[in-house]
């Protein structure tokens, strides 16, 4: 492919985190008595936290228990970040060091607060610097799966030819935002696993990011 630009989607593509995610909001639901559960979860995959909050404010009807369900489960995920059971996702590394090596661009464009990648990039030893470009929800007025956040990374980036830039997601509303800024957009699932729509709105689905590089490399 020939490429300028590679922008990076972070939670479940990066890092495996959205598993410790629902885990932190497991514990936290069971304490204030929710009902939650994986699939009411996986609606939220790509989105930003503030509209996540809003949504779920409407759900279950009480703003007070939302806000504390947020602060348990941030208290949760912090100290398993910190004590490494965040990982980097199959492929990252070897990816990562392909686009440096062809002197291809490389943006992290996250529905996540600035605060929150930054933390995840510092206990995880990836350096934050390597980016062209972070782009959180913080810079945007609309996230995921608006286009404000992939058209940001992109503007930022130089504006290059969107035929020659790539999105990498793992989310159905990654994977719209990235439709309607008009970029092409590879899916690598995470935990939810593509559907007739997501198939014909990306130019491919790959199990790994060793499998993103082959491509690329083509």
């Amino acid at each position: 492919m020939d490429l300028d630009l590679v922008i990076f989607d972070m939670d479940g593509v990066i890092f495996d985190s959205e598993r410790l995610y629902y885990e932190a909001n497991e514990i936290a639901a069971k304490e204030l008595g929710m009902k939650y559960s994986l699939d009411y979860y996986k609606q939220f995959l790509g989105v930003g936290i503030e509209e996540t909050k809003h949504i779920m404010s409407n759900d279950f009807k009480d703003q007070k228990m939302v806000d504390d369900f947020f602060k348990i489960s941030n208290e949760k995920i912090h100290p398993l970040i910190k004590s490494g059971e965040l990982k980097l996702k199959k492929g990252f590394l070897n990816l990562k060091t392909y686009l440096d090596e062809n002197n291809i661009n490389y943006t992290l464009a996250s529905s996540n607060f600035k605060s929150e990648i930054e933390f995840f990039l510092d206990n995880t030893n990836v350096n934050k610097d390597d980016f062209k470009y972070i782009v959180s929800s913080d810079d945007v007025t609309a996230t995921k799966p608006a286009p404000d956040i992939f058209n940001k990374a992109w503007e930022l980036s130089g504006k290059p030819d969107k035929k020659k830039t790539l999105v990498i997601e793992d989310s159905f509303n990654g994977i719209k935002a990235a439709n309607a800024a008009e970029i092409p957009v590879i899916m690598v699932p995470d935990l939810i696993q593509p559907e007739e729509e997501q198939r014909k709105n990306t130019i491919a689905v790959l199990d790994n990011l060793d499998e993103v590089k082959d491509l690329i490399a083509k």
